[in-house]
């Protein structure tokens, strides 16, 4: 029996990709195993947002050949689609497989890939193909969680001036809807209680196909297949109040929010050619508050963008403290290539960024911990994900103090 040990980086996106890959390989040939021990073939679906991430999966190219010199090392995902002559100077990298050639290359490298003196190489160029059919397979095990992740879009239309991820992952393209709504059913008769929906830019969903996310969502709570549906990021630009009201009034719709802000500074935000302000921001982050009293808010905000003040560095900080969030996280800007903010002018030094970093961080954990204490003494039902752990609707961590007690989980 071949050992294969697959590793995730990156977003739920990605570890539904990798769920897919490991859902296809019989059981009856195929054993995965961790990846600290030693594999026949090693995958590695790696990200591209930060220069960190790239430098965790060659630190991973590098563990899997101490942990088996002879074993297979495939490297897939973004890092691979827009890096892959990078990769191919790694040593210990035996084939590079771009999200272009994920579901149509790697199943066959795995089964029957040999270590190569020379990497091979199986990508195309995702974004100048302009691929417009979805391609994903559907998957009925989602291994070791209790909630699945369900992709219904991938890809991006947008060019913000610090982002790489189009070129990863090409234009936007959408799951049809009875599609999605046949693949929860599936996924609900495997007995998972709860489905969140991924995408790379899920406001998008629906566009390139005639429809739209708010369509999209109307249809999920009227077929109510699961108990829970969560959504994932949303672009302040593409969704309004409409959607707001009617998660208030749903019965499946999980009252979770992740707004992205990434600065709460104008001029920034236009030289990252985002399309919104800091007040549309405050106005929909505030609309979800006065709809959804107990729903959960949550953002992404990056710091240290090219030519970033201090001034504008406050006007982000009292923005994300003005606003009803619950919790956001901060990332420090990264230069990524083929990007136009790595050719600006006025790059923040690494210890401003950090300072900065630390300072919103601080004030993201007072605004969770503020959260999560205003519901001391309230009840919830609580989807148990392990023995002594679970998830509220609102997206609320509980630990169970007796691991052993027995709980039936919500549906």
């Amino acid at each position: 029996m071949k050992t294969v040990s697959f590793v995730t980086l990156g977003c739920k996106v990605n570890q539904y990709d990798t769920a897919v890959l490991m859902d296809k390989l019989p059981a009856s040939r195929y054993k995965t195993v961790p990846f600290t021990e030693k594999a026949d073939v090693y995958v590695i679906d790696t990200c591209t947002v930060t220069h960190k991430a790239d430098a965790e999966a060659r630190n991973y190219v590098y563990r899997a050949k101490r942990a088996n010199p002879e074993g297979v090392v495939v490297v897939t995902g973004c890092y691979a689609q827009v890096s892959s002559e990078e990769l191919q100077g790694v040593d210990g990298v035996d084939y590079v497989v771009g999200n272009s050639d994920k579901f149509t290359s790697l199943l066959k490298v795995i089964r029957e890939g040999k270590p190569q003196t020379k990497t091979r190489v199986f990508r195309t160029d995702i974004f100048k193909e302009k691929k417009k059919s979805f391609e994903s397979p559907d998957i009925g095990n989602f291994p070791g969680r209790t909630r699945a992740f369900l992709k219904v879009q991938d890809g991006c239309n947008y060019a913000c001036s610090f982002c790489i991820i189009p070129r990863a992952r090409g234009r936007s393209r959408s799951l049809e809807a009875r599609e999605i709504l046949k693949r929860m059913e599936k996924l609900s008769l495997a007995g998972y209680k709860e489905i969140v929906l991924t995408g790379i830019h899920i406001a998008s969903y629906g566009r390139d196909i005639g429809t739209s996310f708010f369509e999209l969502i109307k249809q999920i709570e009227e077929a109510k297949i699961v108990g829970r549906v969560r959504l994932t990021s949303l672009d302040p630009a593409d969704f309004d109040t409409e959607l707001i009201e009617f998660v208030a009034s749903s019965e499946t719709i999980c009252p979770q929010f992740h707004v992205a802000l990434q600065s709460g500074d104008r001029g920034v935000l236009k030289r990252m050619r985002r399309r919104y302000t800091p007040e549309t921001f405050l106005k929909l982050t505030k609309s979800i508050r006065v709809n959804i009293p107990e729903a959960a808010i949550g953002s992404d905000i990056m710091v240290g963008f090219p030519g970033e003040t201090e001034e504008e560095f406050h006007n982000t900080y009292n923005v994300a403290q003005e606003s009803p969030l619950t919790y956001f996280h901060v990332f420090p800007y990264s230069k990524r290539k083929m990007t136009t903010a790595a050719v600006m002018s006025d790059q923040i030094h690494p210890d401003i960024i950090k300072d900065r970093s630390k300072r919103l961080r601080e004030l993201g954990s007072k605004k969770k911990s503020e959260f999560v204490r205003s519901f001391l003494g309230k009840t919830f039902p609580v989807l148990v994900e392990t023995n002594s752990k679970g998830t509220t609707p609102n997206y609320i961590s509980v630990r169970l103090e007796d691991p052993g007690l027995k709980l039936k989980n919500w549906r």
